[in-house]
């Protein structure tokens, strides 16, 4: 088994703040908690950002289509956490133009769609390139896989080029750095409060007890039931849209872009870019239980729906599937229940963060990714007016320093393959920023999953130094490699299956 950094589990140890759950609003939780002095436990019964932050079309986008329902306020807030996350993540998020192909089944015709795009650019304070709009003929030279005859308009907004959860990462290691303690695979399993505060009995490798001042709810889908245990109810409630998203064989276009389309019922779907392959998606289907996996049904709609909507030379068939991913979207409800909501395919992906000062615990439900900072801001604000932070935190987010970018990027192509070098040291660097010069170490540099710009040494780095236990945490959650890759072509890379028995997982 790989080590692990995963830091003090003693029994009877105290915390001025427990967070259950580790997704994107935990990440940021523990994150924002531990850079204002407090004493922060992040835990979750999976791993890290193994639930919903795992399952997301790897987007951070203003929520173009909200302007639909006129949510004007929604749009502007998280268009500015759009703009404030892309400047403060320069490698890990990267502006992508969005080119929308304008059938029978789009909402709205080329001259609204113009007006719309140009709209959303004035309401995102002109934080990305400004939006075009093409002529049948000019759409369909700028990507030949459009259908003939189809106008088109092009915005922009943002993509992670890893994944959703390697993202949710950082956050968590901006938390460890700060002192904070993160224990993967321990779940809560009993909570008592009392005039001392918090007696949380964790089961993890082993079963622990500790105390706490606070309790911090992020655990997404599940927010529910950690409030059931801590005896805590939220006035808001959940329901849940399940989404998929297949990840194809091949690339649908060659052009690092986003391909935006409606399906038949006039609902919006992508085509995206994962590393050297595309990924299309997502449904939007009402469920009960969080728990999801991808039916054969929905294949078939995706790509009936990718096929309808594109002129490809080779249609796509289920054999073109290398991986797929199926996740709930959380969307906040008035009422404590979540019972039957008769418009919930109006819900947007808001965020809402309660706080019980008598028991002192704060719950998030809802969100998204796009929106993480200003959860931690709002967190923040609920545990100081809770009295528990009285210095504003700093360092808690964010990539650092690129002064030595270049420095790396000509060592890398020093000791590497020329076509491999680029993508070895923009993935390293991304991933890493400045502990990528430690992580290469002094020998040769070649990618043991190719095309991926991937090496054995980062593979390594990450196994000791990023709370892996499984093969699936480094290869899914750690590195986009299963996202990219079939298990067949992961089975037949011989290197790469030596090296995971040789780190023991």
């Amino acid at each position: 088994m790989a080590k692990q950094n995963q830091t003090n589990s003693n029994k009877n140890v105290h915390f001025d703040v427990v967070v259950i759950g580790a997704g994107i609003n935990g990440a940021v939780a523990a994150s924002a908690a531990s850079a204002a002095g407090l004493r922060v436990l992040l835990v979750d019964k999976g791993d890290i950002a193994n639930f919903t932050s795992q399952e997301s079309s790897n987007l951070v986008w203003g929520g173009i289509k909200y302007l639909q329902g006129y949510e004007f306020g929604l749009v502007f807030k998280l268009c500015l956490a759009r703009n404030h996350l892309m400047r403060n993540y320069p490698n890990q998020i990267r502006q992508i133009g969005f080119l929308a192909s304008l059938g029978p089944t789009a909402p709205f015709g080329r001259l609204l769609g113009t007006f719309g795009t140009l709209f959303y650019w004035g309401i995102g304070l002109l934080g990305t390139k400004p939006p075009a709009s093409y002529s049948a003929k000019t759409a369909k030279k700028l990507e030949p896989n459009l259908i003939t005859g189809r106008a088109a308009i092009k915005y922009y907004d943002a993509e992670l080029p890893d994944n959703d959860s390697r993202f949710v990462f950082d956050f968590v290691r901006h938390a460890m750095k700060q002192g904070a303690d993160v224990r993967n695979y321990t779940e809560l399993t009993a909570a008592k409060h009392g005039t001392n505060g918090w007696e949380l009995e964790l089961s993890g490798k082993e079963k622990t007890t500790v105390t706490a001042t606070s309790v911090i709810n992020t655990a997404g889908p599940f927010a529910k039931n950690v409030s059931e245990l801590l005896q805590a109810p939220t006035n808001a409630g959940l329901v849940f849209s399940k989404g998929i998203h297949l990840v194809l064989n091949r690339k649908i276009t060659e052009l690092n872009q986003v391909l935006a389309l409606w399906d038949e019922q006039e609902r919006l779907f992508y085509v995206l870019p994962m590393g050297d392959r595309s990924m299309v998606g997502t449904t939007d289907t009402r469920v009960d239980d969080p728990h999801t996996k991808v039916t054969q049904e929905d294949r078939d709609f995706v790509i009936k729906q990718v096929n309808a909507q594109l002129e490809l030379e080779v249609p796509i068939t289920p054999g073109d599937i290398v991986a797929e991913r199926s996740g709930v979207r959380p969307l906040v409800v008035d009422g404590g229940q979540s019972g039957d909501v008769a418009d919930w395919h109006q819900l947007s992906r808001k965020h809402i963060v309660e706080a019980n000062k008598a028991l002192s615990v704060v719950t998030v439900l809802g969100g998204k990714l796009t929106d993480c900072l200003n959860v931690g801001k709002e967190i923040v604000q609920e545990l100081t007016r809770l009295g528990h932070i009285t210095k504003r935190p700093v360092n808690w987010f964010g990539e650092g320093s690129q002064l030595r970018q270049e420095d790396f990027s000509a060592l890398v192509a020093a000791r590497s393959d020329r076509d491999a070098a680029s993508r070895i040291a923009e993935g390293i660097w991304r991933r890493h920023g400045e502990a990528a010069f430690e992580i290469i170490g002094d020998g040769p540099l070649e990618e043991i999953v190719p095309g991926l710009g991937i090496t054995e040494q980062e593979i390594r780095h990450i196994a000791e130094h990023e709370l892996v236990h499984t093969r699936e945490d480094l290869l899914r959650r750690r590195l986009p490699v299963k996202m990219a890759r079939s298990d067949k072509e992961l089975a037949d890379n011989k290197k790469l299956q030596e090296l995971l028995v040789d780190l023991g997982l």
